[in-house]
Parts: structure tokens; sequence; C-alpha cells
């Protein structure tokens, strides 16, 4: 069995191609998210090798998650196998592999009583913003990297939609503006990862979303999906819509499905028109900013698009990456990230915008 892991940035399709894959028979999907690199250790358990079993299992359980509150969007919420299973905190609990990985995964089968695959070819893992560790750290297994691309204008309008819904419910998008600063910090990080995925191309296999949310596209990109992971092609890799036990475990990529669902949670709201999944949530000011430090090729047609970015961190963030210091680089784009808890500083005061 071969490892599959999903090492793309948050808003680029991570949840579609998931849910597009979930279900082939070939296929396991871990119910549960490790967080490779949103939390502490950095590229854990990847590259554990020389952790004691003690601190392995600690870092473990307070780097893995499953879904905690079975509710609706966006009211569903996760938490760590630590909180969630005190009585389980003894690391006699720990079964060794034979790699660091295969030792996390066989324990959380342990912990949570699931039945360990034995005859799929793949183990499907997923943790957003994974593409930061470098793919190295995935090719020491056996292994194939999927990544997701999005245009930057549509992927900040999406995430746009996921702040206004943490914020201020179902409201119009139109109603609020988002500062310059979060703009431009979050153009760079969709650049970067654009840039990432163009210097290691032979690595890993980078799917375009647009492709896969047009369902007349969409069975062609999964054609060749199937093709690169050499799996039988099968109809249910045309369809997002999942079931999910919902008497066993489960993660937020399940749950919360694709950020589709933010657009169809906002709608239910004040909004008369259907609003799309592009830039439609954008205001005129703020596309009108987005095209000026983008330029004109703001549809990223090509990989190498990712030069329309005048910005001299994107120039340090390469250096970063291409001499490994993936970790001080995390840190540094951390920083920029915009998420529930510090939503409210993302948006300006009603008519700021101009005067930024």
């Amino acid at each position: 069995m071969k490892y599959l892991f999903i090492d793309s940035m948050s808003r680029t399709g991570t949840s579609l191609l998931y849910q597009l894959l979930f279900g082939h028979k070939e296929i396991y999907f871990a119910p549960f998210r490790i967080q490779f690199v949103c939390s502490k250790p950095f590229g854990f358990p990847l590259n554990a090798a020389r952790m004691d079993k003690e601190n392995f299992f600690h870092a473990l359980m307070h780097k893995t998650t499953i879904i905690d509150k079975k509710g609706l969007w966006p009211d569903i919420t996760t938490e760590t196998l630590a909180k969630l299973f005190p009585h389980k905190l003894d690391p006699k609990n720990l079964i060794l592999g034979d790699t660091p990985l295969e030792s996390a995964i066989k324990t959380i089968h342990h912990l949570l009583d699931l039945e360990f695959p034995e005859k799929t070819s793949y183990y499907c893992l997923h943790d957003d913003h994974s593409y930061m560790l470098g793919s190295q750290v995935f090719l020491q297994y056996d292994c194939k990297i999927l990544t997701t691309l999005r245009n930057p204008i549509d992927m900040i309008a999406s995430k746009k939609n996921m702040l206004v819904m943490y914020v201020y419910g179902q409201k119009n998008p139109h109603n609020f503006s988002l500062k310059k600063r979060v703009l431009r910090d979050e153009a760079l990080r969709a650049v970067f990862s654009w840039w990432v995925a163009s210097y290691e191309r032979e690595k890993k296999y980078p799917i375009i979303f647009s492709a896969l949310k047009n369902k007349q596209t969409r069975p062609k990109e999964m054609q060749k999906v199937a093709e690169y992971l050499n799996i039988s092609y099968d109809s249910v890799l045309e369809s997002e819509a999942v079931e999910i036990n919902k008497e066993g475990y489960y993660n937020e990529l399940l749950a919360n499905g694709s950020s589709i669902s933010t657009i169809e949670y906002l709608s239910r709201g004040e909004i008369k028109q259907q609003i799309s999944n592009k830039s439609d949530s954008l205001t005129l000011e703020e596309l009108k900013y987005l095209q000026e430090i983008l330029s004109n090729e703001v549809e990223f047609l090509s990989l190498d698009s990712w030069r329309v970015l005048q910005d001299t961190r994107l120039e340090a963030w390469i250096k970063s990456y291409q001499t490994k210091k993936t970790e001080e680089l995390f840190m540094q784009y951390s920083a920029l990230n915009y998420g529930r808890a510090n939503a409210k500083d993302a948006f300006v005061e009603a008519g700021a915008f101009l005067l930024e």
C-alpha cells in the first residue's frame, strides 16, 4: 500500500478533490487529520525518526484531530485526540511500525478501534499547507502526491466568503471590504503555492481547480488523476456527494465539504442572487487593487505565471524554500493567515478601503 498525500494550500479545492476521490475502492481515507504543519512539532510524524517513544506518542495525540461537534456548517468543530481521549494518554498505547508514519497510523487505528486497511492501494492523508514541507519529506515514503492549484483572485474571493461567514454570518460579502494588506498577503501566499508546484512539478501532480469544479471538464481531469495513481476509473470520481457514517469518526474535510459549501451557506441569507465561487464576492475596489498588484495575467493559465506578483517577500520565500529553511518559512507564511480567531481583523471599517 502506497501513501497518497494531498499537500495543497487551503482554498485551492483540496476538499473538493478529497470528496471526488472519496468512495473509490482502491483508496482508504483516514477518518482523522494529522496536522503535519499546522501544529508543532513542524513536520511530525513524517520526520520523527529520532524521537523517543513517550514524546512521539504525546506529540501524536496532540497533533491528530477528529470532528468533535457534529452540527451543521459552519458550527462543526474539531478537537485533538488528547482532549477527547484523556484516559488513553498512556504511551503503552503506542503501536510501532516500520516507519514513524506507520507507527502513527497504526497507533491511531488502535486508539479509535479502527480496522487497519490491508487490501487498498493507497492510504490517503491530507493537511492544509503541508506543501510548505517540501516534497522530499513525503517522498521518503512510497507515495504519490496530489496538489491543487487555483487562480489567486478566486482563492482570495473564497477566503473572503469564509471570513464573512465567521464574522458577519449569512451576509452579502459585497457589504464588506478586506484590508489592502490582507489582499496583498493572501496574493503572496497564493502565488507562492503556485511557484512551489512549478518548481516541483516532476515530483507531484498538479490539478487545476477550475477543471474539477466544471462538471463538463471534471471527467477528463479525474481520468488523468486515475491514470497518475494507476487505479481503475470509476463514476464515483465524478461526484462530490459523499455519505458519512455519523456514528463513526471523520475529519473536517468530509464534514465541512468544499468551499462551494460556504457559498451555499451565505446564499441562504440576505443574498438574493446566487454568487459563484469565482470573484463575484469581491467588491470592485478589491478587484481593482488585486489586478494592480497581479498585473493583467490574473487567469494563471500557466504554471510559470507566478511571476506576475511584484513583491520582494516572494523572492525571499523562494530562496528559503530552495535552501530548505521550511520551518522558518512556514512561520512567516502562517503569520499572514486569517481564520476564525482573527477574522475580524481582516476587514476595514465601512467606506475606509480607499483611504487605507
